[in-house]
């Protein structure tokens, strides 16, 4: 079983996570299960960042020690990922004895070698980024990636011998065009690289800095932060004691922010170099979440909290919107509006919609068992059977190429292509003349949600299980004769939420007049626009006892069941009803009729013949909107 060892960067405990930490986690952990299902043997390794000047500062802010200060932070970071259904294989603080112990060995080996040295300096520092600037380097006097204020400061420092390394770095970059993903990050840092590579200050006085491990070989000095931290890729395996961490470090994959591109393509394979260590496979770097068109950040307030979204839309849809609308590489626009519209209409409508009618076709009239498929119609099965079993293919090759949000759609394809497979094949229909034909439609349906949701697991690992088990699979697929169970909807709906400030008409635009009906009896659209109209299906139909012309009709609305009355008992016997697909009035006031309560209207044409109730042409799945 060949290794596959995925990293995040380790995060810093100045404060606490926030939705770009979560995406960094999320999109590890689904990389780490994808590459699960493919076979190989995965390590994922991600923890907390616990050294520098913001840390000193936060904890001298708070009157604690800047340890303690560790303690708790680490942990706002090590309780969020199982919250979030994140498994690390191990988590790593920066503070813990092995990796100082690393630390120590590296400087110490560098330091025989040369390869570092002191000096006197002057540059302008930032605290923010806790970096020395050139006065080149600067933005309008400020930092140019913080836009913070930086200071001239004029100390003793000792320095990484990193431009030995540079040459060396480009003809790696050139000759291994995958290292560095995307492509245009690629040629962000070989742009880098055509400036001359200046050495690296690893340290920081004492006098200073005291948070910090200390240099073997001075210690009125600690190591600067980042030459600490990236070593943790290389302690969180076992380096260089383990037996088994060359295995993990030859496919090794670093996630990281593009924010910090240059210090691990530049800074750390530098230090690999001198260390006579194997650059790691690739470095992926993908985009910020913006609100808007800014970057989140806690000056400007916008920053998300995943726990809120988690708590409020459940873990596993605010996994899937993460993986699904960010696109490895670029930016992506954060809206809770865009969160509950992915979960309403593709997890809600077209997946929780096809297993609760699949499912509950055979519950009704297939005993709760799987079906086998002994029926088969090449014309109407091949095309959704081969997809089915070209899910896995195609899903591995886009993984592999790190385009995640391409992969999620490739499995959400195929259940629409299921969708619109039951709608052509109309199993409800078929299986009052053929029910062998009708029993091999479903378990096309069910093979293809195996398919699907297994390469989803990765996405949405607790739902996706319990959709597997549903479906009366085990790892071999669905069984036939397998006990099946529809259950609770899978995905519930959610409203959209309502802005925090309303806009207000502008003078160029006139505020929406009342709607009222005019006296000749034409409406305005916004009557109309009130009108929810949904599809749904008959699921269940009696007579109503007493009431020659009432039916009581259970139907299936996707996310939720509703009873209507209706009076249409002379015109359809129940048994004509059940599985029919209607139009249904959804947001009528409840009104009781007859005694029963009745939760919308049926819509129906009336002319001398009698009454005609009105069916989407088709097979739309149950809740979608008619507009």
């Amino acid at each position: 079983m060949s290794h596959r060892y995925f990293t995040t960067p380790i995060y810093y405990v100045n404060d606490r996570p926030h939705i770009g930490h979560a995406y960094t986690t999320v999109l590890t952990d689904a990389i780490t299960r994808w590459h699960q299902l493919m076979g190989h043997s995965t390590f994922f390794l991600t923890g907390t960042d616990e050294h520098g000047q913001k840390v000193q500062q936060a904890a001298d802010g708070r009157g604690v020690t800047p340890q303690a200060h560790c303690d708790e932070l680490h942990m706002a970071f090590k309780t969020l990922w199982p919250n979030l259904h994140i498994e690390p294989t191990d988590f790593i603080r920066t503070t813990e004895k092995r990796h100082k112990a690393v630390v120590h060995r590296v400087l110490n080996e560098l330091w025989d070698k040369d390869l570092i040295y002191a000096k006197e300096y002057g540059g302008w520092y930032s605290v923010s980024e806790e970096r020395f600037w050139t006065e080149k380097d600067l933005v309008d006097g400020k930092c140019p990636a913080s836009g913070n204020p930086v200071e001239w400061i004029e100390e003793k420092n000792y320095f990484f011998k990193m431009s030995n390394y540079q040459q060396a770095l480009i003809d790696h970059i050139n000759e291994n065009p995958d290292f560095i993903r995307p492509s245009h990050r690629r040629n962000e840092v070989l742009g880098f690289l055509r400036q001359p590579l200046t050495d690296l200050c690893i340290s920081r006085p004492k006098s200073r800095l005291s948070w910090g491990i200390e240099l073997p070989f001075d210690t009125d000095y600690v190591t600067y932060v980042w030459f600490d931290a990236l070593l943790n890729y290389l302690t969180g395996i076992g380096y260089p004691d383990s037996d088994e961490w060359k295995g993990w470090w030859a496919e090794s994959t670093h996630l990281i922010g593009k924010d910090i591109l240059t210090t691990h393509s530049v800074y750390w394979t530098t230090m690999l170099m001198a260390m006579e260590v194997p650059l790691p496979k690739s470095i992926v770097a993908h985009g910020w979440w913006l609100m808007g068109n800014s970057k989140m950040s806690k000056t400007k307030g916008n920053v998300v909290d995943p726990m809120a979204l988690k708590d409020q839309y459940g873990v596993e849809v605010f996994r899937y919107f993460l993986l699904r609308d960010m696109s490895v590489g670029q930016d992506a626009s954060f809206s809770e509006a865009g969160l509950v519209t992915r979960n309403n209409t593709e997890l809600a409508n077209d997946l929780g919609n096809l297993v609760n009618r699949t499912l509950n076709l055979v519950e009704k009239r297939f005993d709760a068992k799987a079906p086998a498929y002994t029926k088969a119609n090449a014309d109407e099965d091949s095309q959704v059977i081969a997809m089915t079993n070209n899910l896995g293919q195609a899903v591995t090759k886009l993984i592999l190429q790190y385009r995640t949000h391409e992969a999620v759609d490739t499995a959400m394809a195929l259940v629409r292509r299921l969708n619109k497979y039951i709608n052509d094949t109309v199993p409800f229909k078929v299986i009052k003349e053929d029910p062998e034909r009708a029993a091999s439609i479903i378990r096309v349906v069910l093979n293809g949600l195996y398919a699907a949701a297994t390469w989803l697991t990765a996405v949405m690992p607790q739902t996706m299980n319990e959709l597997i088990h549903r479906i009366g699979a085990d790892t071999n697929g669905v069984q036939d004769g397998a006990p099946v169970f529809k259950g609770e909807p899978l995905f519930p709906k959610y409203d959209l939420p309502i802005p925090d400030v309303a806009e207000e008409p502008t003078q160029t635009q006139e505020a929406p007049k009342e709607a009222t009906a005019q006296e000749d009896g034409i409406i305005e659209f916004s009557d109309f626009a009130k009108v929810d109209l949904r599809v749904a299906q008959v699921v269940a139909a009696e007579k109503v006892e007493g009431a020659d012309k009432l039916l009581k009709l259970n139907v299936d609305m996707g996310d939720e069941s509703r009873q209507i009355v209706a009076g249409i008992a002379s015109c359809y016997s129940p048994d004509e009803l059940v599985n029919k697909r209607i139009i249904l009035v959804a947001n009528l006031k409840p009104r009781k009729i007859f005694g029963l309560e009745s939760q919308g209207m049926i819509l129906a044409a009336r002319d001398g013949d009698g009454i005609f109730v009105v069916s989407p042409d088709g097979f739309p799945v149950s809740g979608a909107e008619v507009s």
